[in-house]
């Protein structure tokens, strides 16, 4: 290719073809599928076409000229962060899987703590303490603020045991972790709720799945992306988790008519002794269309069979 060219591609929707991707880890599916984007050379833009287009701009002033390619800047930051906060999420959600996670817990203050750095560094500290406590304490959090503007986490941890020794003290262990919380935020400036909330500020009645859990904690991730810049800011786990890698099944030789109907019905897979979390199919002019599938082991069913 001549010095100075550059190379046009385009992306087609492949009308025969869809990519399906799965990841599984403990029981739990997830199975994603789209049409195959076929990306191909459309041409090249020469370097006297690309001086036209920079010449096309000549009539704007320097102000202009900054202020557009400022705009520009902020449009691609704004892109790539909620990317960056969608892959978190993913991968929060994925941690909470393939740990078996099964209890949640929820860590409020009581004033109105809005400093983001000052609420980490608590955070930090109360797993380290709650390590201690329990010898190991292994976990994935999300982080929010609430309405008012107070943080607090979400965490999704390993069911408690029924009692602990704290400060020589042998307590329930749903107490553990207020106790903890307050000996670092201060008495009465917090609490840590057994189970979770309701998004009314309630405790919750009943116990969430995995799966459930995992969409729980991981959802505020993306819906609060733009408070926390940086993919690591915006949830917190222990380290050592090895989170499998999903696979690609590409479906070729589809009638373009029937393809969508073709690839979910193909898609689909229950096992035995599994429900469904989340079923989800849409259709647009487009894109071809979207499917996803969540399954997980159904630990209620298993205890009757």
């Amino acid at each position: 290719m001549p010095d100075g060219e550059r190379v046009l591609l385009e992306g087609k929707v492949c009308p025969d073809a869809w990519d399906v991707r799965i990841w599984e880890a403990n029981g739990h599916r997830e199975i994603s599928a789209r049409p195959k984007l076929i990306w191909s050379e459309a041409g090249t833009l020469s370097p006297i076409a690309m001086q036209m287009m920079d010449e096309a701009g000549s009539h704007l002033t320097e102000a202009e000229r900054q202020a557009e390619a400022e705009q520009a800047a902020a449009e691609r930051a704004e892109r790539n962060l909620k990317r960056a906060a969608g892959r978190a999420k993913t991968q929060c959600r994925r941690i909470i899987k393939t740990e078996a996670f099964n209890e949640l817990l929820t860590l409020t203050y009581r004033e109105n703590q809005t400093d983001v750095e000052l609420f980490k560094k608590h955070f930090a500290e109360w797993h380290r303490r709650m390590k201690r406590a329990l010898g190991e304490f292994r976990y994935c959090a999300g982080f929010e603020p609430q309405e008012r503007g107070a943080w607090h986490a979400h965490v999704a941890c390993h069911k408690l045991p029924r009692t602990v020794l704290y400060q020589g003290v042998r307590i329930d262990a749903w107490k553990l972790g207020t106790a903890v919380w307050r000996s670092i935020v201060g008495a009465d400036n917090g609490l840590c709720f057994v189970g979770g909330k309701t998004r009314h500020g309630l405790p919750r009645r009943s116990r969430m799945s995995i799966a459930q859990m995992a969409a729980y904690v991981s959802k505020y991730i993306i819906k609060h992306y733009e408070l926390m810049p940086g993919e690591a800011n915006r949830y917190s786990h222990s380290k050592g988790t090895k989170v499998g890698k999903p696979y690609t099944v590409t479906v070729t030789g589809l009638d373009p008519a029937c393809a969508f109907e073709d690839v979910v019905e193909l898609s689909f897979r229950l096992d035995r002794g599994h429900r469904v979390v989340s079923h989800r199919a849409t259709r647009d002019d487009w894109s071809g269309g979207r499917y996803w599938l969540v399954t997980e082991p159904d630990r209620m069913r298993a205890v009757y069979e």
